[in-house]
């Protein structure tokens, strides 16, 4: 046996690399615009440097004719435009979210939600030589009955698209006469929901059964009946959505009831193929995890798990907090058998007796909870109770537990205290979940239940370990932003601190130590983009948005024929307001200045070698 012949190589190996910082916007050239850093500095461990030069790539912008398609456009089960109701409020969205980057055959194709009632997804084939837009077109999910509020996604293991239906307003609780939140919506001349309650103001509860209502082309819907029509039944709405694309460009869609019913900001499937974690966007909310039976390693449209509700204990209160976790198992079953339960036409009073939370009756069982920011009285109709359209309590359990599974946690007692559940990333290389809460309020901070923190405006990012079976027992607060006063160093113009995270949303951990956290915030005059090194606890901004657009498009990490790429967009530039320490709004002037410009950007980070980073 003959060893070390013929010597090694030599070449040096990447020792650190690190973003040059990009400056605060000052100028109103650099305030409307999209800008990134300069470069990312790379040393090697020969003690040699080398700058790799960053710019951005425009792929498309919403209402661009690409191939003959209007990319951003609304259409209902029929292929016809029409004006959703919230929003964008016209048949072309500026509201451009999360992107996976998937490859079928040998062609590549930048799949993009857009966040709208009713939702859409469009399929862009990406030329591989220059990583321009070749064409593109909506993808059908007429087969499910549309979908919803498309917010967050990300790339399975095995190269599909899940994205989750962010449907804040369908909360049963709105839809039921007998909850003592039922709201009453106005119906027009021509048989469709307006989008204002019976007394005439706008209700973003009618405005999404509106929208709804009109992608499915439904006037028979019954406000007295749990809004059941002959095709709407908001029980459809408010889960994870799994695209994939076939090896001829063409498309199959499927929605996993099994994840649950609730406001599913994004699903994260670990490696294993089979857990996965669910974040829940708005104010008392939980946080989820699904085990599926089996891992997946193709599209599947009939997933069978388990779904369990996180349960914390906290055990100190400093940088975010610090908690241990357990979970509760709300209940087993399999995308078919929920969606039988849907078909079923149930309401929420089919499984819940509902009582005046004012007076709530718990000597009778009934239980008082807080979820979505309400206080409910509630009691599982079970036994004698159990409604004529459950054969048996299990069934019922069920129904809790995939339809009703918020409530269904809170009754249960697991932990319903998050706010703004955002954007989740696994990092391998330390064995983490990184989750962003886009701000400490609310629940997180009423010195009751199982989360008792310092609030904070600005939010944090998280970090989750997990156990070999990709299993989260403990979280802590990673790095956490500044809120400023009246009178501070940036004072005048941001309510958090520009040298940190400002309600942060989109995360990808890419490698190297360097997690990439976008922003979501009207505290900030512009939203950033940073990287921050977990190692070395150094934040760097990388990337700020023109004024009023919010960082989106999940960070999409791939290498499209050997072109390393990192999407992201703008999303509504120069739509929402910013404000100061002072509650003052600082970018009117540019809102006002640039209404003809708030198409969505969507786009590619471009200047970085294949191989420095993870490049799936």
């Amino acid at each position: 046996m003959v060893a070390g012949c013929g010597g090694s190589d030599s070449s040096p190996t990447i020792k650190s690399v690190e973003f040059k910082e990009l400056s605060l916007p000052s100028t109103d050239a650099e305030i409307t615009a999209m800008r990134v850093s300069p470069a990312l500095v790379v040393t090697y461990s020969d003690g040699s440097v080398k700058e790799y030069p960053l710019y951005y790539q425009e792929v498309a912008k919403s209402g661009d004719n690409i191939g003959g398609s209007i990319f951003g456009q609304i259409l209902d089960m029929n292929g016809n435009p029409f004006a959703v109701l919230a929003y964008s409020k016209d048949s072309i969205s500026f509201n451009p979210d999360t992107n996976s980057i998937l490859k079928a055959g040998d062609k590549y194709y930048l799949i993009t939600h857009f966040e709208e009632p009713s939702g859409m997804l469009y399929q862009t084939e990406i030329d591989p030589a220059t990583l321009k837009a070749k064409s593109t077109k909506p993808i059908n999910f007429s087969s499910v009955l549309g979908t919803i509020i498309n917010c967050a996604g990300h790339r399975t293991p095995y190269g599909t698209h899940l994205g989750g239906e962010e449907d804040y307003n369908l909360n049963s609780i709105y839809a039921d006469k007998s909850s003592p939140y039922y709201v009453d919506c106005e119906i027009g001349s021509d048989g469709y929901y307006t989008g204002n309650n019976k007394d005439g103001k706008g209700d973003y509860f009618c405005q999404y059964v509106g929208s709804v209502q009109r992608y499915l082309g439904d006037k028979n819907i019954n406000k007295d009946n749990g809004y059941l029509g002959d095709k709407f039944n908001l029980y459809n709405y408010g889960y994870i959505v799994e695209v994939n694309i076939k090896p001829d460009g063409s498309s199959e869609v499927a929605k996993h009831y099994v994840t649950g019913k609730y406001t599913p900001e994004m699903a994260l499937m670990m490696p294993d193929n089979k857990t996965l974690y669910m974040t829940d966007d708005g104010d008392y909310k939980g946080f989820y995890k699904l085990v599926l039976n089996q891992p997946q390693t193709s599209f599947n449209k009939n997933w069978c798990g388990t779904l369990y509700a996180v349960k914390l204990t906290q055990k100190d209160k400093a940088n975010g907090g610090v908690f241990d976790i357990s979970w509760i198992k709300l209940g087993e079953g399999c995308d078919s058998e929920i969606k039988t339960i849907i078909d079923k036409k149930t309401v929420l009073s089919d499984i819940f007796q509902l009582g005046d939370p004012k007076s709530c009756n718990t000597s009778a069982g009934f239980k008082l909870i807080k979820e979505d920011g309400l206080d409910e009285c509630i009691k599982l109709r079970t036994g004698s109770d159990r409604s004529s359209k459950f054969a048996s309590d299990d069934e019922v359990k069920k129904a809790a537990a995939f339809l009703e599974p918020r409530k269904y946690a809170a009754y249960l007692g697991a932990t319903v205290e998050f706010d703004k559940g955002e954007g989740m990333t696994y990092d391998p290389d330390n064995r983490k979940i990184y989750l962003a809460i886009s701000s400490i309020r609310n629940g997180m901070t009423d010195t009751s239940g199982d989360i008792q923190l310092d609030a904070n405006a600005c939010g944090g990012v998280y970090a989750l370990d997990l156990d070999a079976n990709y299993n989260a027992a403990s979280m802590k607060g990673l790095v956490l932003g500044k809120p400023l006063k009246a009178g501070e160093q940036y004072a005048d113009k941001y309510a958090c601190s520009p040298d940190g995270i400002s309600n942060p949303d989109n995360l990808r951990y890419i490698g190297r130590d360097i997690l990439i956290i976008g922003e979501d915030t009207s505290r900030h005059l512009n939203n950033m983009v940073w990287a921050y090194n977990l190692k070395t606890g150094k934040l760097t901004r990388i990337a700020t948005l023109p004024t009023g657009a919010e960082s989106t498009g999940m960070f999409e990490v791939a290498n499209i024929n050997g072109n390393f790429v990192i999407a992201f967009n703008a999303q509504h530039p120069f739509v929402d307001k910013m404000y100061n320490a002072s509650g003052q709004v600082v970018n009117q002037t540019y809102l006002d200045a640039n209404k003809d410009k708030r198409k969505g950007i969507v786009g590619f980070l471009r200047g970085i070698p294949a191989g420095i980073f993870f490049d799936r």
